[in-house]
């Protein structure tokens, strides 16, 4: 019967994803997947459409999971933080064509307040397209915290057939965040 308890162990083990202390910039740090690297300026420009670079965008080596940290200047007061993560859920709403909320709420991530929604979304190839493309249906976990004038995006991303993987990771890596300070 122990045999068989360290068996399993071993092979949970195994499915774990190591996760390695990564101070993203002065002031921020959070675990980042073992075989995650910095996204190139290309690799940032080819998959996203900002104006703005984030402050930090890791990939796998497949350039199919995503994890960015974006930062704004904002208006918003860190005891207001719920009003704001209403406001960003209508943002997610209008981005894509179906999103399923799976959970959102609020946390205490090293003494801050978090707000975080997780979904998978769904965006339709273009009916008028001679293409006959599938959906595109993605898992996200997206957490926010606002850090005096600054509010702070932290994401999470991969195919929706990959959520059984990486869902209980991505949540410690968010819950992993930590901020010393304040933002510059």
């Amino acid at each position: 019967m122990q045999l068989l308890f360290i068996i399993t162990c071993l092979f949970f083990k195994s499915l774990a994803i190591d996760l390695i202390p990564t101070q993203v910039t002065e002031n921020i740090s959070m675990p980042i997947p073992s075989g995650f690297r910095p996204m190139t300026d290309d690799e940032i420009v080819s998959k996203y459409f900002t104006t703005k670079r984030p402050l930090a965008l890791y990939t796998d080596n497949s350039l199919m999971i995503d994890l960015g940290v974006n930062k704004s200047v904002t208006e918003w007061n860190e005891k207001d933080i719920e009003i704001m993560a209403s406001f960003q859920k209508s943002n997610v709403f209008s981005l894509y064509d179906d999103v399923k909320i799976i959970s959102e709420g609020s946390r205490e991530v090293n003494g801050r307040k978090h707000v975080y929604m997780e979904f998978v979304s769904t965006v339709k190839p273009d009916e008028k397209s001679f293409r006959q493309d599938a959906p595109i249906q993605k898992y996200t976990l997206i957490q926010y915290v606002i850090v005096g004038r600054h509010a702070l995006v932290f994401n999470f991303t991969c195919p929706s057939q990959l959520q059984s993987e990486w869902q209980t990771t991505s949540h410690q890596i968010m819950e992993g965040i930590h901020i010393k300070g304040k933002l510059k």
